[in-house]
Formats: C-alpha cells, structure tokens, sequence
C-alpha cells in the first residue's frame, strides 16, 4: 500500500470519526430536547399544523387540562373561546411562525386564561406547532385588584376630604336651624325648622358614611364583648324593621372579645340588617350570629388566625353573580332609583378595616344573602403562675 493511499484512508477514517461524532451529538441534544419536554412542569404540546391534532403532550399538560386531553386530543377541545382551527388559529400560525396569545382554556380547574407561547417548526417533513402554556388567570387577578385598590383608595381620600368639609358646612346649618327655633313662635315656621333639622340629620348619616368609607372617623378601641354590645343593642337593630320581619339572633356562650369600638360597629351591625331588610319585602327572618372560629389555613381573603364572626343572614332576593364583585365599590347599589346611596356596604367594609377584620360574603338569587365579618380575637389574659404564697380567692 502506498503513503499516498494510507493517507486517503486517514482522511477518510478522520471524516467517519467527525461524522459519528455529529450524529451523536444530535442524538444527545434531541435527548435533552425530549428529556426537557416531558419533565418540564409548564404545560407543553406538540400539534400538527395541518389538523390541529395534539401529537404529544407532557405530564404538565395532563396535570393542566385532565382527562379530556386524552378523550379529545385536539385544539378546539381545549379552547373555551369557540374559535376553530383551521378557520381562526391555523392562519394565524401561518402567518407568524413564533408568536404569542391570551386566550380562555378548558382545563382540570375549569376555564383559565392562558398565555400560550408557540413556534412552528418543520421535523422530518412534517409541520409542527410547539406550543407551551402558561396560566396567567390569578396573575390577572392580582392585576385587577390591585387596579381597583388604587382607584378605591383615590374615591376614599376624595371621599374624606369632601365629607369633613360637608361636615363644617352641615354644622353652620344645624346651628343657625337650632338659634332659630329657640326664638320663634310661628307653629308653621316651627315645622319648616325642625324640616331642616331632620333632613341635616339624614344629610349627618350620609357624611358619616362617607367617612367610614373613607376610614377618617376616629375610632376609640376599647376590649368588647360582642354578646354583652348586641343585647344592648337590640332595641335599636328591631325599631328599623318593619312587622313582617323578625330578628334571629345566636350567640356562643364561650364567645370571645374584640378589640373595638361601639360606634363603628353600631354602624356596621345596623347597615347590613337594613340592607337585609331591604332585599326582603315579603317578609321573614334575619338570622344574627354571633360565634368563635379559628382558621387553620386562610380562607379567600381571610388570613389564618382567631376570630369572633359576626354573621347576617337573610332570606331575601339574593345578590346576582354579576353584581356580587361589585357591591364594596362606593355608589353602587342594586336598589331602585331613590332608595340607596349606594355606599351602606362600602360604609361597612371601610370601618370593618379599621377594626383589622375582614368580610366575605355568599349569596343565591331567590335563597338569600349570608355577609360575615370576622373581627381579630382578643388573646385571653394569661393567669400569673400559682406559688405557695399565692391565696386561693
């Protein structure tokens, strides 16, 4: 054998060497691609451009969309917005090979938004959709609350500043009224004063409801015992109820106190039991309860922690689901034109916060509204320890 010929065979076994190399670094990389799609824990598909048939899917994506990814492996099952493939979304695909879209999804945990990232790309001849899927629906959540927290907070700040001028503008009228009439004699003159003085006292109502919404009323916290603060209060809860309505109330014997103030609560308690009558104009009972609990893990937006829950049940209309996101918000109301300023329950959540309490509520068209207040429980004092020169009382 010739030099000229080994080294032709040298070069031809280098480029072998070169070639085997290459093919195992591709078999390697599409391991890792393989090994990335199937243990990633963001949702991934694989759909066939041409059908919109899901090919592949990873355990993310089982774990995300449930069982009808296996009964109905296809796009359009999936996709909670009636848009069809090959006349809505393959075009779309066609037209940006990489590209992004929001949009409403059938998953295990009902309809979500999705993000869905997906690229287009050409295996063996055949065009595939890589789409990977990320559920945005409580970051959107989050987004949204926090947006109605800023504006709420700008209606608060407007709502205490006019309220406290409102209030200096109301106390010039409710004294100028009351020098009046101790200096008239005129019956009808008399009438038309004490008219001023009782639509200056609905007008008071109304500035201190603004300024419970607008948390600027000064509280004056004190230890309470709600039991012992609702019996007293009772006559004044029934005088606002007309005769087909009766006052249920249910108290926990071992009930524990609260850090509050009586003023605040009167003007929690007596806007939900209005609000209560109001949705029931054929009449019934309203439930008033009164109970410890303790939540081992939070509950909506109700952190763990020992509370005192003050509930008000009712048997009335119902609040709709459409509205039930809404009625914290200032002016809003449900009620005829005329008969609500819509800021009774934005009163009550204002002054549930300065408390440090929360409220939820639940509600059934035609069954009746159930609103809980859950007020932070004091801690009972802890009794010194016993000695030997401790007496027995």
């Amino acid at each position: 054998m010739t030099e000229q010929t080994t080294q032709s065979l040298q070069q031809e076994l280098e480029k072998l060497r070169r070639r085997v190399a290459e093919l195992e670094h591709a078999l390697e990389v599409q391991e890792w691609g393989g090994q990335l799609f199937h243990e990633s824990n963001i949702p991934q598909l694989l759909l066939d451009f041409e059908t919109g048939a899901i090919l592949a899917a990873n355990a993310a994506a089982h774990r995300f969309y449930g069982e009808s990814l296996r009964t109905h492996p296809h796009v359009n099952c999936i996709c909670a917005e009636n848009l069809d493939w090959n006349a809505e979304l393959k075009p779309v695909v066609a037209q940006q090979r990489y590209g992004m879209r929001v949009s409403q999804q059938h998953t295990e945990n009902g309809v979500r938004t999705v993000e869905a990232h997906y690229v287009l790309v050409n295996l063996r001849g055949r065009q595939i959709v890589h789409l990977i899927a990320f559920d945005i629906t409580d970051r959107l959540r989050a987004q949204e609350e926090l947006q109605r927290t800023y504006r709420l907070e700008s209606i608060g700040r407007l709502a205490g500043g006019i309220a406290h001028d409102f209030n200096n503008v109301l106390t010039a009228v409710v004294g100028f009224a009351e020098l009046a009439r101790g200096r008239v004699q005129d019956e009808t003159t008399l009438r038309y004063l004490d008219g001023i003085l009782a639509a200056a006292e609905r007008a008071a109502n109304l500035n201190r409801q603004l300024l419970a919404y607008a948390r600027r009323q000064v509280a004056q916290l004190s230890p309470i015992d709600l039991g012992v603060w609702l019996h007293n209060t009772l006559d004044i809860l029934r005088r606002v109820l007309p005769e087909n309505i009766r006052l249920e109330t249910s108290v926990d014997p071992q009930l524990g106190s609260i850090q509050g103030d009586p003023n605040l609560l009167l003007q929690i308690v007596l806007n939900l039991v209005v609000n209560a009558r109001d949705a029931m104009p054929n009449g019934g009972p309203i439930t008033l309860s009164l109970k410890n609990r303790t939540l081992r893990r939070a509950c909506g937006d109700v952190p763990a922690g020992r509370y005192v829950t003050l509930t008000v049940a009712d048997t009335g209309v119902g609040i709709p689901p459409e509205a039930l996101p809404h009625i914290f918000e200032p002016f809003y109301t449900t009620k005829p034109q005329g008969h609500g300023t819509g800021l009774g329950l934005a009163a009550v959540q204002g002054a549930v916060q300065q408390l440090g309490g929360y409220i939820t509520v639940e509600s059934e068209v035609g069954k009746g509204t159930r609103i809980t207040v859950y007020f932070p429980r004091l801690t009972p004092p802890t009794p010194p320890p016993r000695t030997e020169n401790t007496q027995a009382e």
